[in-house]
């Protein structure tokens, strides 16, 4: 496990700590490397966050996803969408339509009627819960009733089979969810509101960890590994202290989030719309 920042920069630039996650090495780690590379995978696929560097497929959709979520690149949400988050903020909806509205938001990236609904976040809580649930029981239902499988065949239809869309409307977005739960209880604070650029910062989150594996045998700045060794980047804590892109979107590396730009771009249009509505309000 590895906290530390600048660790974790120098332990992203070594070409010998990848996502090829090979079942190798004590029986924890087979068990992690195939739920992780098993749950993540679409036709045989892995999704971008779980395909290795040098993979061709990934580095080409990242890089053209990269220049699609451009801001100004053109308009990167509906107004639909955007009327959706910032009601969900101002809470004249309820706090149920975020995850939904959220999903929405990244899923027109790929599909400009993509529509979020219960059933499409509920599948996204499965792929979500399939990696990261702590519950035994419920990794078992989720694998023994065939409930993954299907949820995960809903979210790749939904994107017309995009690997980076399944990523984003299943995976992803969960920490943007976070973000506009945060965004709607800072709403409802009373007293003066955050400035845009604090209420931003304040609804970064990172994933709680990433993973990497030692393809060979060597020595980094966390001490010896062994070819299969696998690292864990603690992320979601160094980004409660400092929700910088760097800490949020591993910007800068090999493995940057495409979004970085978006999501941020994305939280001021419904902070500063919500303010302008006024509220908050109460619902009927």
């Amino acid at each position: 496990m590895v906290g530390d920042k600048g660790e974790i920069r120098t332990l992203s630039i070594n070409p010998e700590l990848d996502r090829r996650f090979e079942k190798r090495g004590p029986l924890i780690n087979r068990m992690l490397m195939r739920n992780v590379t098993g749950a993540l995978r679409v036709d045989g696929k892995p999704l971008p966050s779980v395909a290795p560097r040098t993979d061709a497929e990934r580095l080409a959709s990242q890089q053209a996803l990269r220049k699609q979520l451009e801001p100004a690149a053109g308009p990167l949400w509906d107004s639909e969408t955007l009327g959706r988050l910032i009601a969900a903020v101002r809470r004249t909806a309820g706090a149920d339509t975020i995850g939904p509205a959220t999903q929405q938001a990244v899923g027109r990236l790929f599909v400009k009627t993509y529509a979020g609904n219960a059933e499409s976040f509920g599948a996204a809580r499965d792929l979500d819960d399939a990696i990261h649930s702590k519950n035994p029981l419920r990794l078992l239902l989720l694998h023994l009733t065939g409930r993954l499988r299907r949820s995960r065949r809903l979210l790749a239809d939904r994107v017309n089979g995009s690997l980076p869309g399944v990523h984003g409307t299943g995976i992803a977005m969960h920490n943007m969810v976070h973000g506009f739960e945060k965004m709607r209880e800072l709403f409802g604070v009373p007293g003066p509101r955050p400035s845009t650029d604090e209420a931003v910062k304040r609804c970064m989150f990172a994933p709680p960890t990433v993973l990497r594996q030692a393809t060979a045998p060597g020595h980094t700045v966390a001490g010896e590994v062994r070819q299969g060794t696998i690292m864990l980047y603690g992320l979601g804590k160094l980004a409660e202290k400092n929700p910088d892109a760097e800490n949020v979107f591993m910007a800068g590396t090999w493995a940057e989030c495409p979004a970085l730009l978006f999501v941020p771009a994305l939280y001021r249009a419904v902070w500063e719309g919500a303010v302008a509505a006024g509220g908050p309000e109460k619902r009927s």
